[in-house]
């Protein structure tokens, strides 16, 4: 199965970068990363199964953003995986998500990482939130009209559509698979912390000319993380 990691970025250079590492780092050969930016930040550029693309003209919503950074997705990928810009993500990752769309239209995993001051990671359920670290069958996004033109909850609202429509997810957790999807709240700014106004005031903001750097997060060991053992509530 070949799948398209789908990154919607704005403003987070540094963090982008470290992102594209994990992207680097995936095990599942069949791959490749569309980066959708919006802010006008970077020149268009590629590399190893990844591309960039950047465009000054400023998305009316995110979740129009996110439908047209699925579309750039080459023609022979079969499953799509939501991946966040100031996020990380472990080297299985796609992987894990694959095979759990083997199985079902949607994969959504229990469990999500929230690394601690010493590089080790800490397993929080995540009680069917943590968009950042779902996926879904290309079909099935396209049989429920993609997602709507919202910005903080189109995740829940696709969720919805996906409900409604009878599809069901698949946990790759529960499917053998060891969580993957680090949750690095706290590293920067948060559309869903903003309020309903968040999404336009970020294109208020000094917009400078960068490259991301591309290099392994601090702290963080991404090909032998220290996972701890138990899991904890899904609020940190």
């Amino acid at each position: 199965m070949k799948i398209a990691a789908v990154c919607c970025t704005y403003l987070r250079p540094v963090e982008l970068g470290r992102m594209i590492r994990c992207f680097e780092l995936q095990d599942h050969a069949a791959r490749e990363l569309i980066v959708l930016d919006d802010a006008g930040q970077y020149d268009n550029q590629r590399g190893d199964r990844w591309r960039l693309i950047s465009t000054g003209r400023r998305f009316p919503s995110l979740g129009e953003k996110r439908n047209a950074a699925v579309a750039l997705v080459a023609d022979d990928v079969e499953a799509l995986a939501v991946w966040d810009d100031d996020d990380l993500y472990l080297p299985w990752a796609l992987s894990a998500s694959a095979a759990a769309l083997r199985i079902a239209p949607w994969s959504r995993p229990s469990l999500v990482l929230r690394p601690q001051r010493d590089g080790s990671l800490r397993q929080h359920a995540t009680g069917g939130l943590f968009h950042g670290g779902w996926a879904y069958r290309r079909e099935a996004l396209r049989q429920v009209g993609g997602y709507p033109a919202v910005n903080n909850g189109e995740d829940q609202a696709l969720a919805g559509r996906l409900e409604r429509a009878g599809l069901e997810s698949a946990d790759p957790i529960a499917w053998g698979g060891r969580p993957f999807y680090i949750y690095t709240w706290g590293t920067g700014w948060h559309l869903s912390g903003m309020g309903p106004d968040g999404y336009r005031r970020l294109g208020d903001r000094v917009c400078e000319k960068a490259r991301p750097p591309i290099a392994d997060p601090p702290r963080v060991d991404l090909q032998r993380p220290k996972i701890l053992p138990g899991i904890h509530p899904r609020r940190f």
